[in-house]
């Protein structure tokens, strides 16, 4: 870990001036006329991503279709997650009715929130033209830009995130008393917690700050003591779930176990770099490779070693998951605000170096000297995500990849439910049956989906008598003898799930989900 230069800033880069601002940066009338306007960008990107909602042709998820179930019955936890993202999604659909962008819509304006509070964030950490840029490298974020079109747990979980952040950041800059500050830092990760488990990585990162405050500053105001206070704040609000985990045995913590897989250990190193290079696709091609700067570590710099303490550990614990095991990109989404704030202050903080004066080649005078700041640095950075946010704008109110779209094309599990559910209806109503047997969990979330408010009943068969999923352990099929069923099944002959007598004829489902992809399901009817 290096100490801090003390070389003077370069000029090219202490005189932040910001985005869209005019004139001297001291001028108030010239900063919040740059306030106005980033606000109208944040809001037109919102609405855009909106209206992308409500014209997309692309279905539900699984699992936002899942999260939508649980949301019909309150509670405090769920087989696989905590309730928040449930709980939001419930009070959308009660607003907005049984509408697939009603269980997306509150997705955009979590995050034009998030944006905000680092805004905030960046602003107590170095300047208004900071919390500008910080604003608009979330809001173009492609991590963001995707989660701005499926409702998923990270989305809430990365808005009281940032909110603990903003608490932390605000008592390291003495801007809010110790006590009440790290309470409400516990209190906000308590609440994100709530949403995703991946918010427990705030406890060490909050450890990792006070070690390397008391090290390299020991007249820090972070004391032992705060980490009671934050541990309050945070008990008692994550406190409701883990009173359901340990009333039911623990299920969604076994099944985190589960997803992390580590009984099956594959030691490979390609899964870590293919970890880090999906990062790259996170955050945004060049605004990763800059981000990358925060390991850097200036000890002596408070601000610094705050942002390192609450982004490297989740990045570092991820990649090892990875070596270990496997690891998705999006296990590390924590890391993502504290980079986002460190690269909006980067271009007014001191360089490590001074320098150089311009070199006398065309090229090289414009990538080494005072034609490319740091600022500008950011700026081309988030030009490029900008783009890609449009991007995946088109995709989403297209509903398809065009040109771009690969052989798997990806979007192919949000295409032919309804499909599905229709032909299923069909079979049903020919067989006078009203219950239905799925293949599996998917097919099993989106036919609760669609059957909303009727009254026919999917079952889901364990065929090992161990629940793995949310259906298997809360709508599992059990013998009624005389009961007619319709059974799902990709193979062509009847499933094996207890004494029925079933029809000779079987109807087809086949629906085409992508150029080179059907989804096929044979629909057995029998009688239990």
């Amino acid at each position: 870990m290096a100490t801090p230069n003390t070389t003077p800033y370069s000029p090219d880069d202490s005189q932040d001036t910001g985005w869209l601002a005019n004139g001297d940066p001291r001028d108030i009338s010239a900063s919040l006329r740059a306030d106005r306007w980033v606000v109208f960008i944040l809001l037109a990107i919102t609405c855009l991503r909106s209206l992308a909602i409500l014209a997309s042709p692309l279905e539900l998820g699984v699992d936002e279709a899942q999260y939508w179930l649980w949301s019909q019955t309150f509670d405090f936890g769920y087989f696989t997650k905590p309730p928040l993202t449930s709980w939001i999604i419930g009070l959308s659909h009660a607003v907005f009715g049984h509408h697939q962008w009603a269980v997306r819509l509150p997705a955009p304006w979590l995050h034009l929130l998030t944006a905000l509070v680092l805004w905030r964030g960046a602003v107590w950490l170095a300047s208004p033209a900071a919390g500008r840029r910080a604003a608009l490298l979330w809001i173009t974020l492609p991590a963001v830009g995707l989660g701005s079109f499926l409702m998923s747990t990270d989305t809430p979980l990365l808005l009281f995130w940032s909110a603990g952040l903003l608490a932390i950041i605000g008592v390291m800059g003495n801007r809010v008393d110790m006590q009440r500050g790290m309470v409400l830092a516990g209190a906000a990760f308590g609440i994100a917690f709530l949403a995703k488990y991946a918010a427990i990585y705030a406890i060490p990162g909050l450890v990792l700050l006070i070690v390397i405050t008391r090290i390299w500053q020991p007249d820090t105001k972070l004391s032992l003591m705060s980490l009671v206070w934050f541990g309050g704040g945070f008990l008692l609000l994550a406190s409701p779930n883990l009173i359901w985990n340990l009333s039911h045995d623990f299920a969604t913590v076994r099944h985190l176990g589960d997803n992390a897989n580590l009984a099956r250990q594959s030691y490979d190193i390609g899964n870590s770099i293919r970890f880090i290079g999906a990062q790259f696709l996170t955050a945004g091609p060049l605004v990763f490779a800059l981000m990358l700067g925060v390991f850097r570590l200036r000890t002596a710099a408070a601000t610094h070693v705050l942002l390192f303490a609450f982004s490297v550990p989740p990045l570092l614990i991820i990649t090892l998951q990875a070596f270990l095991s496997e690891a998705n990109a999006n296990w590390a989404l924590t890391a993502m605000p504290a980079l986002v704030l460190w690269l909006a202050i980067w271009p007014s903080q001191p360089p490590r170096v001074p320098a150089s004066p311009p070199r006398r080649f065309l090229g090289g005078r414009f990538l080494g000297g005072r034609f490319l700041t740091r600022r500008h640095q950011v700026g081309m950075a988030t030009g490029v995500n900008i783009l890609l946010a449009a991007i995946l704008v088109a995709i989403c109110w297209a509903g398809s990849m065009g040109p771009m779209t690969p052989e798997s094309d990806p979007l192919r599990r949000l295409r032919g439910w309804h499909d599905l559910a229709a032909d299923t209806r069909a079979a049903l109503i020919a067989h006078d049956a009203r219950t239905v047997i799925a293949d599996r969990r998917a097919s099993a979330a989106l036919l609760h989906w669609h059957f909303h408010d009727s009254d026919i009943t999917v079952l889901v068969h364990d065929n090992d008598g161990y629940p793995s999923n949310h259906f298997e352990a809360n709508h599992p099929w059990t013998p009624t003898p005389g009961r007619r069923i319709v059974a799902l099944d990709a193979q062509d002959t009847p499933p094996t799930i207890g004494p029925v007598l079933w029809n000779a004829y079987a109807a087809l489902s086949d629906t085409v989900i992508a150029q080179n992809r059907s989804r096929r399901l044979y629909l057995f009817s029998g009688i239990e």
